[in-house]
């Protein structure tokens, strides 16, 4: 779910359309509804709205970039007074990362800060949808909104890149970012001079950051705890994933529905490795095989993603103590 400040602001600002019922009717909200700042819209809705819109200015879409420079802090509520007090950039992007899932689900941001780098950088699965590829644009735009206005009005990144590429007209990101953006890259990002994200911010204060910042920890919504761990959730998808192969981990995170920064993250944050996982993935599928299957050996070593069946019989051994035969023979005894 998203905001529905976002579609909202869209539909402002579709000005081809004289009549804007059409729209409210495709994010299923009227336009009393729209204003409630606890009202959400589907990644669906939201993706098709901006579709609509895009195509009445094709093939030079404007719309977007005027509704992100329209942005301003306070209409996030806490997120943005929070944002706007932070005493730096830096110290902004650090926390705030973790406060944008109140208003939006689907996606996931996070800080590259090491050897004189630092990229805020936005994570999701890589979609073909043009609603999907636009929205992308926009989280980075609106982020830099905020950061003018919290840092300075002339504030410009060294570089904004995106996942995907693009059709059509970029001279409304050009002149929205103040550079021209790069498509195709690994991942979003804006990357920012380090003096630019240590200056102290127009009205930044510690005090009333802290305050902010707690309460937003406070409101964030907790995880669902009767979902399976994600380790769990890995490890199936791989396991369903291996007879084409052991899989990049970019399919296990789309299958996941996340982006495979975050995924590569969060298993980072849980102590695991991808390489453990994929491990763990096929003891347990190799094992149920063996004991629970007819496939012959060799088949069971395709199955598992293995392309050599000593190398299957090798890695057999050191998960159980024994070679696979030997264990389907005590299995059935």
């Amino acid at each position: 779910m998203i905001s529905a400040l976002y579609a909202r602001k869209q539909i402002e600002q579709a000005t081809a359309f004289a009549d804007r019922a059409p729209l409210y009717d495709i994010v299923g909200l009227t336009p009393e509804q729209i204003g409630d700042p606890a009202a959400t819209v589907t990644a669906d809705a939201y993706h098709r709205l901006i579709e609509v819109i895009a195509e009445t200015e094709w093939p030079d879409p404007r719309f977007l970039m005027r509704v992100c420079a329209s942005m301003r802090c306070e209409e996030f509520g806490a997120f943005g007074l929070a944002f706007k007090s932070a005493p730096t950039l830096r110290e902004c992007f650090h926390r705030i990362g973790r406060y944008t899932r109140l208003h939006n689900r689907v996606s996931s941001f996070d800080v590259v800060d090491r050897d004189g780098i630092f990229c805020w950088t936005h994570d999701k699965p890589l979609s073909d949808r043009l609603g999907a590829q636009l929205s992308n644009e926009a989280a980075m735009a609106t982020t830099l909104t905020l950061c003018r206005e919290t840092a300075h009005p002339g504030l410009t990144p060294l570089r904004v890149q995106f996942a995907h590429e693009r059709g059509g007209s970029i001279q409304a990101l050009v002149d929205h970012f103040g550079i021209e953006p790069v498509f195709g890259a690994d991942i979003d990002g804006m990357q920012f001079a380090q003096a630019d994200i240590d200056r102290p911010t127009s009205v930044g204060d510690p005090a009333i950051w802290k305050f902010f910042t707690d309460h937003l920890e406070s409101t964030l919504p907790p995880e669902r705890a009767s979902e399976p761990a994600l380790d769990t959730r890995a490890v199936e998808v791989i396991a369903k994933l291996l007879s084409g192969g052991v899989p990049h981990l970019s399919e296990v995170a789309r299958e996941l529905g996340m982006g495979q920064r975050t995924l590569q993250r969060r298993l980072s944050e849980r102590g695991r490795t991808y390489q453990a996982l994929v491990d763990e993935a096929r003891r347990q599928l190799a094992q149920q095989l063996v004991t629970e299957s007819r496939y012959s050996l060799s088949e069971i070593a395709f199955l598992t993603g293995f392309s050599e069946q000593s190398a299957f019989t090798r890695a057999f051994k050191r998960w159980s103590g024994q070679t696979p035969g030997a264990y389907r023979s005590a299995a059935l005894a």
